[in-house]
């Protein structure tokens, strides 16, 4: 149990100034965040108690009670998140996509593979890819459900348009597009907090999420998906 008058993760009373990360309540100290190692998942400094993944990830206590490690469980929270992206805006495949749970190594090879590049400061958390008739998509093992389930909603999106609009040439509009799928998927599980840090973040994809969220004012959720079936 962590104290707020306390580091976090060393422990020491905190005297001076602290730190503290967005959507958290610990504070650490400043010897902590420039000198211990942080966790995958969150970025926050590890403690005395923390995991270390075979593919050499860290993970801070808070990560490691949500994350998905069993595979059944990642299958259940992948089908829960594609029927509720269903539900919600209607974006149904006519070919189904095959889930794969892979470690970091391998993710980032297929990634490379497929010649593409995070944007400056984006980890890669999943990939949807298509290789001959297998639709797959690759979910980093190991992620915290609620990031889990985000990356899912946001990697069936790019599935979703590779189907409905595979002449989209806007980058733009088709990155939008996915963040705005797992922005309107954390609003569905009323995870309120989590889409507005979405809303607030400094996130490369935030600009054209807010043309799509633009778009959805003016037509309403059902003309977004309307309209991204006719996109080029």
């Amino acid at each position: 149990m962590w104290n707020q008058e306390h580091c976090a993760a060393c422990g020491n009373e905190l005297r001076d100034n602290y730190f503290t990360l967005v959507g958290r309540r610990e504070r650490y100290c400043a010897n902590c965040m420039a000198t211990r190692p942080r966790c995958a998942s969150c970025g926050a400094p590890v403690g005395e108690y923390h995991w270390r993944l075979h593919d050499g990830r860290l993970h801070c206590t808070h990560c490691h009670i949500t994350a998905t490690y069993d595979p059944l469980v990642a299958q259940a929270l992948f089908d829960e998140t594609v029927a509720g992206v269903v539900a919600q805006l209607g974006m149904t495949l006519n070919v189904g996509v095959a889930l794969r749970v892979i470690d970091a190594p391998t993710l980032e090879a297929l990634r490379s593979e497929g010649g593409t590049t995070p944007g400056p400061g984006l980890q890669t958390l999943g990939i949807y890819q298509r290789r001959g008739h297998l639709r797959a998509i690759y979910m980093l093992y190991g992620l915290p459900r609620l990031t889990y389930r985000t990356t899912v909603a946001h990697e069936y999106a790019h599935a979703w348009q590779g189907e409905h609009c595979p002449l989209l040439q806007d980058d733009e509009l088709r990155e939008g597009h996915a963040e705005w799928v797992a922005y309107q998927h954390l609003c569905w599980l009323g995870c309120t907090r989590a889409a507005q840090r979405m809303l607030e973040a400094q996130h490369p994809y935030r600009p054209a999420m807010e043309r799509v969220r633009e778009l959805e004012r003016r037509v309403g959720l059902n003309g977004v998906t309307a309209y991204m079936k006719r996109a080029e």
